[in-house]
């Protein structure tokens, strides 16, 4: 199963590979953004579609980052509270009962 998921990945990255360099060969007209007042260098729209794609999977890595923290955090805090609860219960179970006798 594993050599069949890395069989299938390395497939799906050679054909965005191709891809990617289709895209580039195809958009390579250079062009200048413009806001506001202010214009960016002349680069090819593939330079801007790479930088777009490389910003958004490292905004997308903090949010990863952000969210995964988070839910380990608050994981260990569930964890720790069944921690104590269960050491409670065993306590209670080990006392002997006063009302038996």
């Amino acid at each position: 199963m594993i050599f069949l998921r890395k069989t299938l990945f390395f497939i799906l990255a050679i054909f965005l590979f191709v891809i990617a360099l289709l895209a580039a060969a195809d958009n390579s007209e250079a062009v200048s953004l413009k806001f506001i007042d202010w214009a960016s260098p002349s680069w090819p729209i593939s330079w801007w579609m790479l930088m777009a794609f490389v910003i958004g999977i490292f905004f997308g890595i903090l949010l990863n980052l952000y969210s995964n923290t988070r839910l380990r955090l608050d994981a260990r805090a569930a964890n720790k509270n069944a921690a104590s609860r269960t050491r409670e219960l065993d306590r209670a179970r080990a006392e002997p009962e006063s009302g038996s006798e």
